[in-house]
Order: C-alpha cells, then sequence, then structure tokens
C-alpha cells in the first residue's frame, strides 16, 4: 500500500485491525477446540480494541499531523498474513499465535518505518508512540496465551 499523508496510515491501520478481527471470528466459527475457540475469542476482540484506539487516536491528533506528508511510504503489504490463511480452516493454538505474532511484527515493522520517514517531530512521536503501544500489545498476548496453555 502507498501511503501519502499520516491518516492514510492510521485508516490503513484502522482497516488492517478491523480485518483481522473479522479473520478470527470466522475461524472461532470452525474451531473445534474450547482452548483455541478461548485464544480466537480474545484476539477478536484485542483487534476490536486495537481499531477502536486508532480511530481514537486518529479523532485526537491535530489537522496538521494527519496532513503530513511522506516522500517514501512503507512497500510491505501488512494484509498479506491475512490472506494466507484460510478462514474455514480449524487451526491448532499454535498457528494462531503463530498468526497473532506475524501480525503485530508487520504493525511494528509499519510504525517503525513511518517513524524513521517522518519529516515532522510530532508525526515521528506518534509513530513512535504507536510503536510502543505495539508492543506493550504483543507483551499483552504472549502472556495471555501462554495463561491459555496452563489451562
Amino acid at each position: 500500500m502507498r501511503f501519502e499523508q499520516t491518516r492514510d496510515v492510521l485508516d490503513h491501520v484502522g482497516s488492517f485491525h478491523r480485518q483481522a478481527g473479522l479473520l478470527f471470528r470466522q475461524l472461532m466459527e470452525h474451531c473445534s477446540s474450547a482452548r483455541v475457540r478461548m485464544l480466537l475469542d480474545y484476539m477478536a476482540r484485542h483487534e476490536l480494541n486495537l481499531e477502536k484506539s486508532i480511530a481514537a487516536f486518529r479523532a485526537d491528533s491535530p489537522e496538521r499531523v494527519l496532513s503530513s506528508w511522506f516522500k517514501y511510504t512503507h512497500d510491505e503489504d501488512i494484509f498479506a498474513p491475512l490472506r494466507k490463511v484460510d478462514p474455514d480452516a480449524d487451526l491448532p493454538f499454535d498457528d494462531v499465535l503463530d498468526l497473532a505474532v506475524e501480525l503485530d511484527a508487520k504493525l511494528l515493522e509499519l510504525y517503525e518505518e513511518m517513524a524513521e520517514r517522518s519529516a515532522s517531530s510530532e508525526v515521528k512521536d506518534i509513530f513512535n508512540s504507536l510503536l510502543l503501544q505495539e508492543m506493550k500489545e504483543k507483551q499483552k498476548l504472549i502472556r495471555s496465551a501462554l495463561g491459555l496453555l496452563d489451562i
């Protein structure tokens, strides 16, 4: 995806979280394991919360930040891991966790690159803030998933 302005990146990330949440809900419909279903439910709610967080972040950002332009933009397709998954599959726990970690890695990579390419210190601060938030979310995900393994 080619981005032009900060708002485009945030819209893209919001769409990413929406589609990831939808995929996790679809996978729940075909899941035969209670433990995997709990992980998928957690992931679906997690993605919904992140989508809302991005929307709030966008709403709270000043127009001058949202309209900031990028000369070079992120070429990596963050949606690629979502398209690789068959929504009708009955995935094992490890595959769901691997997918969740891969999705987080894509976002971390995006935020890091956008922060590096930001001409404005305000925009750089926004993407660094999102990067830190995503790192915390990844740690929270791993702890929650490990907790499910103990059940």
